[in-house]
C-alpha cells in the first residue's frame, strides 16, 4: 500500500492518495490537479477512482479537472445511479479495502473511509475522516443544516467512528487554518481515535445537545464563499481555463477603461506600498489564508487582474483566488510594476506607519484593528475601532479621519488597508509589527472586550 496526504496551506485542507498494485484512488482533490498527477506519476500508479466525501463548501473541487485527465471514475455520496457512494460500500484497490460508513453531521451526505490493508492485518488501519473527526477538534455544523440538528448527527458519527478502535490513525480533511473546525483544530496533520479520545474534549460530550453548546460557543466567522463553492461543487466544477499573460494594451485597457476591474497584487506589502496602482488590492504571496481574505470582500463575478513578480507568483495567487470561487480572471501581469508603467499607468506610493511612529502620533490616527475577536481581546488600543477581516465590507461605517489599520504583523493590515483606500479612505498600513508592539513604545493596551 503507498498513501500520501497533499496539503493546500492557504485553505487548511488536507486530500489523499492512496493505492496498491500501480491502481490508485484520490480522496477530496482541491484544484491543484498537478500534484496529484505528480504524486501518481511517482508512485507509477494509474487514477482508477476519485472519491468525494461531502460537498465541500470552503473549496472547489479538482475531481472534474483530475478526471478528465486520467480517465478516473468519479464516486460521490450525493451522486445517483453507479457514481453514488453508499454507506457499507467497500472499494477494493488491490490489497486495500476502503469502507464507505455514513458520518453525518458537517453535512447530510457526508461519509468517511475506514482504509484496512490486506497485507498487514483485516481490521481498519486508516480512517479518511473528512470534516467529521479532526485533530483536536470536530467539523463545524452549522454550514449545511440547523447547527443543533448538525451537532446531534455530528454525536452519532463519533460514536459510529470510535468503535473502529483507539488504534486506528486518523487523518483529517481538515488541519489548522481551515474554517471549517474551531478554535481547537490543529495543524497537526494526523492523530489515532485513541488520542482523540483522550486529548479532544468534544468527543466525550454526553450527547448531541452538550456538543451543540461545545461546538458554537467558538466558532469562526462563516466561510465568505459558501453558498457559491457549494453550489459549483455539487453540479461539477469545470476544469479552469489557462491563464494569460496581458500584453500592455490590454492592461491599460482592463485597468485604466474597464468599470469594477480589481487589480489584484501579490507583491510584498513593501514593495506594493513603494509603487502600486491606485485602488489595486494587496494580496502578499507567502501566508496562509489568502483566498478566504479575498473572499471576504472582493465579488466572486468581478472582472480581475492578477499582478506578482513572475509567471510563478502569478500562477500561485490566480491559483488560490479561484480555489474559492473567485473565477473572473481576465490575465497576469507577471512583469509587476514594470509592465504597468510599460502601459502608461499612473502609479502611487503610501508608506506605512511602523509602531514606534504610530505610538508617537497616535492622537492624530485612528487606529483599526482588523485581528480576529481573541486576539482583540488579549490587548488593544482603547478608543480603536474593532474591523476584522471577515466584516470589511462594513468599511461605510468608519470615521473620515486619516486611518492607521494594524493586526499582529502587518499582513492582514496590507490586505485592509489596500482596500479601505479603495473606499475611498485615507488608510495606512501599520508594519512591519502590530498592535501587541505598541506596548513597548509605550501604548497601554486594554483587555478584553
Amino acid at each position: 500500500m503507498f498513501f500520501h496526504q497533499l496539503l493546500d496551506p492557504d485553505l487548511g485542507c488536507a486530500s489523499y492518495v492512496l493505492g496498491c498494485e500501480g491502481r490508485a484512488v484520490v480522496v477530496d482533490p482541491g484544484i491543484d490537479t498537478g500534484r496529484y498527477l505528480d504524486c501518481l506519476a511517482a508512485e507509477d500508479a494509474r487514477l482508477e477512482t476519485i472519491l468525494e466525501t461531502h460537498t465541500h463548501a470552503d473549496h472547489v473541487s479538482g475531481r472534474e479537472a483530475l478526471a478528465a485527465a486520467t480517465g478516473a471514475r468519479i464516486r460521490v455520496p450525493w451522486g445517483e445511479g453507479e457514481e453514488a457512494l453508499a454507506a457499507s460500500e467497500v472499494i477494493e484497490v488491490g490489497a486495500v479495502a476502503i469502507e464507505v460508513i455514513a458520518a453525518a453531521g458537517h453535512r447530510p451526505e457526508h461519509i468517511a473511509l475506514a482504509v484496512t490493508d490486506s497485507a498487514r492485518g483485516k481490521m481498519p488501519w486508516l480512517l479518511l475522516s473528512g470534516d467529521s473527526l479532526l485533530v483536536g477538534d470536530l467539523a463545524r455544523p452549522d454550514l449545511a443544516v440547523d447547527p443543533r440538528d448538525g451537532s446531534h448527527a455530528l454525536h452519532e458519527t463519533l460514536a459510529r467512528l470510535c468503535e473502529l478502535g483507539d488504534g486506528v490513525e486518523v487523518w483529517p480533511g481538515h488541519v489548522g487554518g481551515s474554517l471549517c473546525g474551531g478554535p481547537g483544530l490543529s495543524a497537526k496533520t494526523s492523530s489515532t481515535i485513541g488520542f482523540e479520545r483522550l486529548a479532544n474534549p468534544l468527543v466525550s460530550c454526553a450527547d448531541g445537545d452538550q456538543l451543540f453548546r461545545a461546538l458554537m460557543e467558538k466558532v469562526p466567522p462563516r466561510p465568505p464563499t459558501v453558498e457559491r463553492v457549494v453550489a459549483r461543487n455539487a453540479g461539477g466544477p469545470p476544469p479552469p481555463p489557462p491563464l494569460r499573460a496581458l500584453g500592455a494594451e490590454e492592461v491599460r485597457e482592463a485597468l485604466g477603461q474597464r468599470p469594477g476591474t480589481i487589480l489584484v497584487d501579490g507583491r510584498a506589502a513593501a514593495d506594493f506600498e513603494a509603487a502600486h496602482l491606485p485602488g489595486s488590492v494587496n494580496l502578499p504571496l507567502g501566508g496562509s489564508g489568502l483566498g478566504t481574505r479575498a473572499g471576504w470582500v472582493i465579488d466572486p463575478e468581478a472582472p480581475i487582474v492578477v499582478l506578482a513578480d513572475g509567471e510563478d507568483d502569478c500562477a500561485d495567487l490566480a491559483l488560490r483566488l479561484r480555489a474559492v470561487g473567485i473565477d473572473g480572471i481576465l490575465g497576469t501581469v507577471p512583469g509587476g510594476v514594470a509592465d504597468l508603467r510599460a502601459a502608461g499607468l499612473r502609479l502611487h506610493s503610501e508608506p506605512s506607519i511602523g509602531p514606534g511612529e504610530l505610538a508617537r502620533r497616535l492622537d492624530g490616527f485612528v487606529v483599526v484593528d482588523v485581528r480576529e475577536r481573541a486576539e482583540w481581546e488579549e490587548g488593544h488600543v482603547e478608543g480603536s475601532v474593532h474591523l476584522p477581516l471577515h466584516l470589511l465590507r462594513d468599511a461605510d461605517r468608519l470615521p473620515g479621519a486619516p486611518l492607521a489599520v494594524a493586526c499582529m504583523s502587518g499582513a492582514r493590515a496590507a490586505f485592509a488597508a489596500s482596500w479601505l483606500r479603495r473606499q475611498g479612505h485615507e488608510a495606512r498600513r501599520v508594519g512591519p509589527g502590530g498592535i501587541p508592539d505598541l506596548a513597548a513604545h509605550g501604548i497601554d493596551l486594554a483587555v478584553g472586550g
